[in-house]
């Protein structure tokens, strides 16, 4: 009986810490609630494919990206409340340095890159809004399912922030 008890324990506190350590969204913020879902559905629209070092919008994963997201990325521009925007946020495998080092120009400006030119394809399909930013963030956000330096670590993402 011990045992079963001391097991539970365990159980209980390794949850409450789980729950503590992960960030909670405040649901009595209406703004937040949007916030938090939305970048939920825009978790699932990053536009891939990048060739290493490029900020060129791959044709074909822009194209598939197009029909199936920028209606999602639109839909939540026009909802956006006040004191929020919508990040396009790129960024970049851990190949090679941070900052711009000799002729290598980094992975911050090669990710800042490919969020503008992402940005600006938006624009061009005629999604555009003074509440959407771009950023580069380099290689320090990665994907958890796949290897820092792999290419599939070199995308855009999108989310609603806090206005800066």
């Amino acid at each position: 009986m011990k045992k079963y008890l001391l097991v539970l324990l365990v159980i209980g506190v390794a949850f409450a810490l789980s729950c503590a350590g992960s960030q909670m969204t405040d649901v009595s913020d209406p703004n937040a609630m949007f916030a938090a879902t939305s970048n939920q559905s825009l978790a699932k629209v990053p536009v891939k494919g990048f060739d290493y070092k490029s900020s060129k919008v791959p044709a074909q994963e822009w194209d598939q990206w197009a029909d199936a997201a920028a209606p999602v990325v639109k839909g939540i521009l026009d909802k956006l409340p006040d004191g929020y925007v919508l990040q396009v946020t790129g960024h970049a495998d851990a190949r090679g340095p941070e900052e711009r080092m000799g002729a290598k120009p980094g992975n911050i400006k090669i990710s800042a890159d490919r969020a503008k030119a992402v940005y600006d394809a938006l624009r061009r399909k005629g999604i555009e809004s003074p509440n959407m930013t771009y950023k580069g963030v380099g290689s320090s956000e990665p994907t958890a399912d796949c290897d820092p330096q792999d290419p599939c670590q070199r995308r855009v993402t999108f989310k609603v922030v806090p206005k800066e």
